[in-house]
């Protein structure tokens, strides 16, 4: 796996540097040179780490490697590629010239990295523009969702507020009929097709808006493919139902949203644990997306979310948040979903609706790191914080 990683402080830069075990003189030399943006490489062999770090400091840049590397004990290593743009697209050049120790790999990866994040997304005719976060609205037509649970049950008051939402900014619409609230058990399939068949055919007649349908039930999907649903949101990521699997290759136009999650919304908050939660979260969606290609699921169909509050500490939330450009590393489209969530209340007591200010700072977070798409309950004010950025950003 390899990806931009942004380091903006000696102290951060020491502790990317012990992670790849590089040695303490090593972490002091190496340490100011990692301000910037570097390029991470996993598991590198001991020969590819010697030729790269050859080759960057030919081009004025450098390599931290492990000193098992340096001291002939170990046969493969993290790597830190220490040099801005201009010196990474200088070593892929140079690595052309090599056919050994994996070589021709590394520098098409480094390659494909240069050209993240995506530009643009297409779903069935439409082309969305990812220069600036896409909003999906959140419509729960559930009884007990953390936020908004029974109020748009009714299939005419869901409708209705979903034209709000698109008139207030939404490109997408997400519609979901089962809690996914920490502690909420499973409902059964027909308690869901009852709750969101109706109005994805209700809101299909009054508008031709996309339509997420937030389910991990291959019934549900292919259900709501038939009504008229353009994506398929499964918290599951493709785990708890293997038939769901089948549902997309047999609609090969649906793209699908694989989101991490450690257990299930049941059980899900009771002690999660990581070493290292981003790390890990990225290895599981580098398994994720090979299971998906492998399948005949190609990677302009997938987008990721990193499951903010679904199994997470609050430091892993605020990890994520941190460290959010990382997830840019596949090529995909990156989705968050923070909107409202419980780990807001942790940094300032809240109820769900008076966590706008927590919300739309997560909402510049992605601005700022290029996430594609953002799933948010406020759409309006999420749509007019955007636009402002944007402005901004694009002055002349």
């Amino acid at each position: 796996m390899y990806r931009f990683i942004d380091v903006k402080s000696l102290s951060e830069a020491i502790i990317e540097l012990q992670k790849i075990n590089v040695s303490s003189q090593g972490q002091q030399v190496m340490s100011p040179k990692c301000l910037g943006k570097i390029i991470k490489l996993t598991n590198i062999s001991t020969g590819a780490a010697n030729i790269l770090k050859q080759e960057m400091l030919t081009i004025g840049g450098d390599t931290a490697i492990s000193r098992g590397v340096i001291e002939g004990n170990i046969q493969f290593s993290d790597v830190l590629l220490l040099g801005g743009i201009s010196k990474y697209q200088k070593l892929i050049k140079r690595l052309k010239f090599y056919k050994i120790h994996n070589l021709p790999e590394i520098k098409n990866s480094v390659s494909s990295l240069l050209e993240t994040p995506i530009k643009k997304f297409s779903i069935q005719n439409r082309n969305f523009n990812l220069s600036k976060p896409v909003i999906m609205g959140i419509l729960n037509v559930t009884p007990d969702s953390f936020s908004d649970g029974n109020n748009y049950l009714n299939p005419e008051k869901a409708v209705k507020h979903a034209l709000k939402l698109i008139a207030d900014g939404a490109e997408i619409i997400d519609i979901g009929g089962e809690s996914s609230r920490p502690g909420a058990s499973s409902v059964s399939e027909s308690e869901e097709l009852s709750r969101v068949i109706p109005v994805i055919k209700a809101l299909r007649k009054k508008s031709d808006i996309v339509i997420s349908l937030d389910t991990n039930k291959s019934v549900v999907a292919q259900k709501g493919i038939e009504a008229g649903v353009n994506i398929i949101n499964d918290i599951s990521a493709l785990t708890y139902d293997s038939k769901m699997i089948d549902i997309l290759k047999n609609n090969s136009e649906i793209p699908i949203i694989l989101m991490h999650m450690k257990g299930t919304p049941k059980t899900m908050q009771i002690n999660p644990y990581y070493e290292n939660s981003v790390d890990e979260i990225l290895t599981y969606f580098e398994n994720k997306i090979s299971i998906c290609e492998k399948n005949g699921i190609s990677k302009n169909r997938i987008i990721i979310d990193p499951g903010i509050g679904f199994g997470k500490r609050q430091i892993d939330n605020l990890t994520i948040l941190k460290k959010l450009g990382e997830f840019n590393c596949f090529g995909v489209p990156v989705l968050l979903g923070a909107s409202r969530k419980s780990f807001i209340d942790q940094i300032y007591k809240s109820k769900p609706d008076e966590r706008i200010a927590g919300t739309l700072a997560t909402t510049a977070l992605s601005f700022q790191n290029n996430i594609a798409f953002i799933r948010v309950h406020d759409v309006k004010k999420n749509s007019e914080f955007i636009k402002s950025l944007d402005a901004i950003r694009n002055v002349k």
